[in-house]
């Protein structure tokens, strides 16, 4: 078939060329006939129609330069001689490709995943239609989650005002223990509790089966089904095809498979692929150790909306308000209402509600990742600059040594235009090489990127995988890169005149400026690259010889929830007290402690507490709690400074019911609100409404440690937990040596008691701490790396300037020399120019600091965004490197006898 077309396009294109040519041979001869009637001779008639004309041959040539496929023929003649020119320059051709690929490749790779995690739609019905709806001001309840939460009974309010929204639903992530059968060992595996309109609002169809509706969420514990995710079906069922109609045990209950959800859907939290999805009417089943599905005052639910068509967020937001201060004031008059001040009456009835576009859905992975992201893309984009510039300035290099060429070119009449294209046509088709070149590269890239992100999160919803939107990406990048790197010789090319293309010598003088500018830029992006890799590394340094707050090598750590697979409540602490028992016996272990809620994983529980310490007063923000069993301070390392830690004393007598008796503080509550004094034998309550009772007695004060980060240093309160209420929870244990073994000790401990109980999160806490620091050692790794590489950019760029300007003052060196100038001399002047460059390059430097310094910022710990030491010790690196990289060019042409050098014109 390609053979025909061409054939067709040749005999179609003769057509025309005889069209043409009869129809200009027509004009010709009747404008040669009027001047012979005129009486003109015919010779100097048609001499004259010529230069009327301007020349036959000319005139078709303008015609021609009209038709359509002549430019995509000089397309494919310049790409062909293009490809040709750069075969016969094997070394510029590879350096040139390979620096291309190195920028676009990166570039590639972080955008893939940017795209996927800040760009990327749910893929869901009119996605843009999705709205999410939340509280805005105090809402008085009990919230669990990061956000603005909303209470499943507030959330089906929202499902009737169908005046704005097609559909409302609400979801809550959490973590389920499943098994695939009776006998089968359970595991932790996230999990989403919704709506029964989750998937009819959302409309996505199931692979399999059908998907939760409204029936299915109707009475609570009545409705035992669960839709599977396609890749939990896959990998945890392979693929079984009877899958529905199966039973699986959710947290020991069982359950029966509805449907398989569709490959595509991954739920609307990136980055957190639930398993299964659970009706809201399930909720006490798929968390036993909490309810509250009905309470009013529970806020755990994200609520989404799908907005009518024709309507906008914010005329949804304003509709709903009228509705939204009515039930506020319904809510007030409910039972159950609590007790509060006149103050807070007033906050909970100024709350409102919010409606915002959610297309993307609602993440908190995105949330922790959006700002590291976009400061590797910018990283990336500023290594594909630098590329470009050094291709830009090779580029140059090979324009000067094709300079007889093309003075030749234009000798014979070749348009500025035309050089420009021809040069253009090399670095574009360098740039497609290179930008082909980085495709294959990306995914490396991409996946190494991966390998830094928490394991329960990298490869889930994630891929390094590159796609058609990235293929665009680097198809647009290469591109311009390509035109940014003709723009220099093309530029330099069209400074050439007439007369000086016919010289046979060409100074070159505006080419090394213009090589010298191009080094310039690249010392200047390059030393904000070192900057940046310098802070980065800095920040991760200082956080982890910070540390959490105690001696971590010896420790370590794990999680229990028994009554997630199935244990009563009563069982479960029986079978706790066992676990205890038998871990407390193995010869390693030193200290054993437990608490309520797990450190350096990013979650907390936290909350308002009143005080009363003579006076009585509320804390003027929530302070992170968390109930500990005796003893765990001790394991820890960490030291009560004043007062004591938690005994028997601080527990209720038998029979007795309550809350805690007692509380321990640290250092940064004392300091905040007893400055100056101790708050040991102060009272505290839970909650800052005005019937909180204050009957916790603070008994001690302890050192300082990390919550949920390592950045944070928060007011912490610890409550008591005693291990006789034990039915789960994190614990921790001090080991004797390297804790590493002593993993499958804990292991086989716990299996003696129950082998079906699975261990989450079993690790040693330096791993834990290392875990913690994953987005700043992913920034400190990936910014040195591209510094690094962006430093060889650079030296490769300056030495190849410094080598032509050696060349070029190669005979002013043998004269200098043959009149006593020092060899030392002659390098110092080299040596002197580059120093100018460098000089100028880390000038230019310092607002590009400045400006990235506002980006990052947000990144950083213990270190300023504008480190003088830090650019300072930057600068001194480029400037060592750089200079050494013109020592060698130089000493070089030092070494030429002054004979050599004198005849080397």
């Amino acid at each position: 078939m390609g053979k025909i077309a061409n054939l067709l396009g040749r005999r179609r294109r003769a057509r025309m060329e005889e069209d043409l040519d009869r129809e200009l041979r027509y004009h010709f001869d009747r404008r040669v006939e009027d001047m012979r009637a005129a009486g003109i001779a015919e010779g100097e008639a048609r001499r004259r129609v010529a230069i009327e004309m301007g020349g036959i041959d000319q005139v078709q040539e303008d015609v021609r330069e009209t038709w359509t496929w002549r430019w995509i023929e000089d397309a494919i003649r310049d790409a062909r001689y293009a490809a040709r020119s750069l075969a016969r320059s094997p070394g510029f051709t590879a350096t040139a490709v390979l620096s291309l690929a190195i920028g676009v490749g990166a570039s590639a790779a972080i955008f893939s995943l940017v795209d996927q995690v800040l760009f990327r739609l749910l893929p869901v019905r009119e996605p843009e239609r999705l709205v999410a709806v939340d509280w805005n001001g105090n809402s008085l309840s009990y919230g669990w989650g990061p956000g603005a939460y909303m209470s499943y009974p507030l959330c089906r309010d929202l499902m009737k005002q169908d005046r704005f929204f097609d559909g409302v639903l609400c979801r809550f992530p959490t973590v389920v223990m499943l098994a695939s059968g009776e006998g089968h060992q359970a595991e932790p595996v996230g999990a989403e509790i919704v709506s029964g309109s989750y998937f009819p609002v959302l409309g996505v169809v199931p692979a399999m089966g059908r998907h939760l509706d409204e029936q299915d969420d109707v009475q609570p514990g009545a409705h035992p089904v669960v839709v599977l995710s396609h890749a939990y079906w896959q990998t945890a069922l392979g693929g079984a095809p009877d899958v529905v109609g199966r039973k699986l045990l959710l947290n020991g209950f069982p359950m029966t498979v509805v449907g398989v959800a569709s490959p595509r859907f991954r739920g609307m939290d990136i980055g957190e692929a639930p398993a299964v999805w659970i009706p809201a009417s399930m909720k006490a089943q798929a968390t036993p150790e909490w309810d509250r599905l009905l309470d009013r005052r529970a806020g755990f639910m994200q609520v989404f909306g799908r907005l009518r068509p024709g309507v906008g967020a914010d005329e949804a937001q304003a509709g709903l308000l009228p509705w939204f201060k009515t039930m506020l004031d319904e809510d007030m008059r409910r039972e159950g209402f609590p007790k509060v001040t006149a103050e807070e009456r007033a906050k909970f009835l100024a709350s409102t509600i919010t409606v915002r576009l959610a297309p993307l859905g609602r993440s908190n992975f995105r949330q922790r990742m959006d700002r590291p992201l976009v400061v590797l893309m910018a990283a990336t984009l500023f290594l594909l600059l630098l590329a470009s510039l050094n291709v830009a300035s090779l580029s140059l290099a090979r324009a000067a040594a094709r300079s007889r060429e093309i003075r030749t070119r234009i000798a014979l009449g070749a348009s500025r235009v035309r050089i420009a294209t021809l040069l253009l046509a090399d670095s574009l088709l360098v740039a497609l090489a290179g930008g082909s070149l980085g495709l294959v590269v990306a995914p490396l890239v991409s996946r190494s990127l991966l390998s830094f992100l928490p394991q329960e999160a990298a490869g889930v919803g994630l891929s390094p995988a590159m796609d058609g939107r990235v293929f665009v990406f680097a198809f647009l990048v290469s591109a311009v890169a390509g035109v940014s790197c003709a723009m220099a010789p093309a530029w330099q090319a069209g400074r050439v005149s007439l007369i000086g293309s016919l010289n046979q010598r060409w100074s070159g003088g505006a080419d090394v400026r213009a090589r010298k500018a191009l080094v310039v830029g690249q010392i200047a992006f390059t030393l904000t690259l070192l900057v940046g890799a310098g802070l980065f590394v800095q920040t991760l340094a200082r956080l982890v010889g910070q540390g959490p707050g105690f001696e971590t090598a010896h420790v370590v750590t794990f999680g229990l929830n028994l009554k997630r697979v199935g244990y009563s409540q009563e069982n479960a602490q029986r079978a706790t007290q066992r676990i205890l028992a038998e871990l407390r016996s193995l010869p390693e272990v030193a200290g054993l402690g437990v608490a309520g809620n797990t450190l350096l994983q990013g979650e907390n529980w936290n909350n308002f507490l009143t005080v009363e310490a003579g006076r009585r007063f509320v804390t003027d923000r929530p302070v992170d709690l968390n109930p500990v069993t005796p003893g765990f301070f001790a394991t820890l390392g960490t030291r009560v400074i004043a007062g004591r830690d938690f005994d028997g004393r601080d527990a209720r007598p038998a029979g007795e019911t309550g809350g805690p008796r007692s509380a321990v503080v640290n250092e940064s509550f004392a300091r905040r609100y007893f400055p100056g004094g101790s708050p040991v034998g102060a009272r505290l309550g839970l909650g800052d409404q005005a019937d909180a009772r204050a009957d916790m007695e603070v008994v001690g004060v302890v050192r300082d440690f990390s919550y949920r980060n390592l950045r944070e240093k928060t007011e912490q309160a610890f409550l008591p937990l005693f291990e006789g209420t034990l039915s789960g929870g994190w614990f921790y244990l001090r080991v004797r040596g390297v804790p590493e073994p002593s993993l499958a000790s804990v292991r086989t401990a716990v299996a003696r008691v129950d082998p079906a109980v699975p261990l989450m999160g079993l690790r040693t806490f330096d791993d834990q701490v290392a875990r913690s620091l994953t987005t700043e050692r992913m920034l400190a790794t990936l910014s040195t790396g591209f510094a690094a590489i962006a430093l060889l950019l650079s030296v490769v760029g300056l030495c190849g300037v410094m080598a032509f300007v050696v060349t070029r003052r190669t005979t002013e060196i043998g004269v200098r020399m043959a009149l006593g100038a020092t060899r030392g001399r002659a390098v110092s002047l080299v040596v002197a120019e580059a120093a100018a460059m460098i000089a100028l390059g880390t000038a230019l430097a310092l607002p590009c600091i400045w400006a990235a310094g506002r980006v990052v910022e947000a990144q950083l710990y213990g270190v300023t965004a504008i480190d003088a030491p830090t650019i300072a010790a930057a600068s001194l690196l480029l400037t060592l490197v750089a200079l050494a990289a013109a020592m060698l060019p130089a000493w070089r042409a030092a070494s030429i006898s002054p004979t050599e050098a004198l005849r080397f014109e």
